[in-house]
């Protein structure tokens, strides 16, 4: 029985009762040519494609499910196939191997018809190329609002930064503020110590003595009462002048546009009377110049230095006084010149010290705090001042005005 199946099977596939296809074709050379060609070449290409399915599976495996994949490469290559047996058959009737093949081509194209439709759903899930471009067009503007955003960061945080500069640099010049004020005050009590309690200590003496001389009507009543006298003014010019340079620290710079001519001319009206007592000789030659400053200041500067060189010129030489005014590399200079009595330059930085009095031999009363007065003043205003001076041949004050502060420098 086996055996008889067998035989039958067998003779499914002899090809002695078969022709060829070309007869069919009567053997025309161009007709079998056409149709050899052709099957090649689709045989050819159902090679191909399964192969670059293959891979293009292997290289991207999150495109296609591999089983899917894998389907459509039998299922192409099974076509493939049966091209290649037809041009078998153009020569040889193998009409069985055919069939069989063509079934089994059959079986795998339902499997991958089914298959495809399985696959259809999550196909049409795929975004388009139009909905690749909206969403490539929607990150490209979220980049944009991101690297906005980040900008209006930075530029937030560039002015916190400029805001907490600001902050510190206050915080730094409070700090120094309270450092000078420490300063003064350490120095207002030395003073207080020492140089106040001195004409302090003689009025109190003096009226002590003058109280029992005029009790006892004693001749040197006079000379007592203007011991005291003496002593009470200098009191009252120290606490003022005191006053005057503490004020400084509190000092609120006003800035107006002044004219160095007029500042001079009523600085010298305030001293007229000494000047004029004195005989004195002042010479000024200004140009018209016209500055950014604060006038209280700039007030306090002219008198002082102004009332240094009458006060430290001795009374037995004719008083003479220079003002003038010149160009330099950093602005304008403006010259106080004398002809006192000077002091040695080697306390040049000294002088400008609270209650510092180089000469307290030579019969000058002062109380100095004017020239610490004038220097509190001039760095208030951002100026800067030099000391010209040799002993007993007179002083030079320079100050430097920056160019930035001059509004109008016109010579007369």
């Amino acid at each position: 029985m086996g055996e008889g199946m067998l035989e039958k099977f067998l003779q499914y596939f002899e090809t002695n009762s078969f022709l060829a296809h070309g007869y069919c074709m009567t053997w025309r050379t161009d007709l079998i040519a056409l149709h050899a060609i052709s099957d090649l070449v689709i045989f050819s290409s159902y090679f191909i494609i399964p192969t670059a399915i293959l891979y293009i599976t292997i290289r991207r495996p999150d495109l296609v499910p591999s089983r899917i994949a894998l389907l459509f490469c039998v299922f192409i290559f099974a076509c493939g196939m049966t091209h290649l047996v037809g041009f078998i058959t153009l020569w040889e009737p193998v009409y069985s191997f055919e069939g069989v093949l063509k079934a089994a081509t059959a079986v795998v194209s339902g499997a991958t018809a089914v298959a495809s439709w399985t696959l259809m759903p999550s196909a049409l899930k795929l975004p388009s190329t139009v909905m690749l471009e909206q969403k490539n067009d929607a990150l490209a503007r979220s980049g944009q609002e991101q690297q906005r955003a980040y900008a209006e960061l930075e530029q937030i945080k560039s002015e916190l930064e400029l805001r907490i500069q600001q902050r510190t640099q206050e915080l730094r010049d409070k700090a120094d503020a309270l450092e000078q004020m420490n300063t003064s005050l350490s120095q207002y009590a030395h003073f207080a110590s020492h140089d106040l309690q001195e004409p302090l200590r003689k009025i109190v003496s003096f009226s002590e003595l003058a109280i029992e001389e005029d009790t006892a009507r004693g001749p040197d009543l006079k000379m007592f009462l203007e011991t005291i006298n003496e002593s009470a003014k200098r009191a009252r010019n120290l606490v003022r002048n005191i006053l005057q340079h503490a004020e400084l620290d509190q000092h609120t710079a006003v800035i107006h546009q002044l004219s160095l001519k007029e500042e001079t001319k009523h600085a010298l009206e305030t001293h007229e009377l000494s000047i004029r007592d004195r005989k004195g000789e002042v010479k000024v030659d200004i140009h018209d110049i016209r500055v950014r400053a604060d006038p209280t200041l700039v007030s306090q500067i002219l008198e002082n230095l102004i009332s240094n060189a009458i006060k430290y010129t001795p009374v037995d030489r004719t008083l003479r006084v220079s003002i003038i005014t010149q160009l330099s590399d950093e602005g304008m200079e403006y010259v106080i010149t004398d002809n006192g009595i000077g002091f040695d330059p080697v306390f040049k930085e000294k002088i400008f010290e609270p209650f510092t009095r180089l000469n307290p031999g030579n019969g000058v009363i002062g109380t100095g705090m004017g020239l610490a007065i004038v220097a509190k003043a001039l760095k208030q205003l951002g100026w800067s001042i030099v000391v010209e001076t040799a002993h007993m041949q007179g002083t030079s004050f320079r100050i430097t005005i920056p160019a930035d502060q001059i509004v109008q420098d016109e010579q007369e």
